[in-house]
């Protein structure tokens, strides 16, 4: 399998900050980049955005979808060397795997950190159930594949029930990103 054969639209949730380049003139260098396909960013300081950024060319987020195994990407930060960081969420069995895929392809990375999730932030077998089917049913892809209505169907539960275990179960993903303790 080719490089570009992987290669598809991805929707980062992203940080870019410069101690050099002015917020303006990051939003202004971001559009003019010809693997941005489209960005919805905000000025939330002299030297920093934050927002959406659509792009072509990932292959790294590109291999994480296609190795289909239950993942969750936090928000991507620039560092000052202008890498990107990334933190991913994954079942520990799958790592060895995606990191050779990563070898293959000649793509450099870095461990900064492992860690398991503590039983306080892991998902009841419900939430993670009905996470794993939103994700393999196109829920979370941009645009949505299936509608609320079309998951619940699927897993055979009322609209509003699948709504609120989905929002317990990132509300647990998510405060586990942000607990940096």
């Amino acid at each position: 399998m080719k490089p570009n054969d992987l290669q598809q639209n991805i929707t980062h949730f992203v940080e870019i900050t410069s101690e050099k380049v002015g917020a303006e003139e990051l939003r202004k260098q971001l559009r003019r980049c010809s693997d941005v396909t489209g960005s919805d960013v905000a000025l939330v300081g002299a030297n920093r955005l934050v927002g959406a950024v659509t792009s072509n060319d990932c292959l790294v987020c590109s291999l994480i979808i296609q190795s289909q195994t239950g993942y969750f990407i936090g928000p991507a930060a620039t560092e000052n060397d202008c890498q990107i960081t990334y933190k991913l969420f994954m079942n520990g069995e799958v790592i060895p795997i995606f990191l050779q895929s990563l070898h293959e392809r000649g793509i450099v990375y870095k461990i900064g950190e492992i860690a398991k999730m503590t039983a306080s932030r892991a998902l009841t077998s419900k939430q993670e159930r009905v996470l794993k089917s939103a994700l393999e049913l196109g829920y979370y892809d941009y645009p949505k594949r299936v509608s609320t209505e079309d998951l619940s169907n699927a897993v055979g539960l009322a609209p509003s029930t699948v709504s609120e275990i989905l929002k317990r179960a990132e509300k647990r993903i998510i405060s586990g990103y942000f607990d940096r303790s």
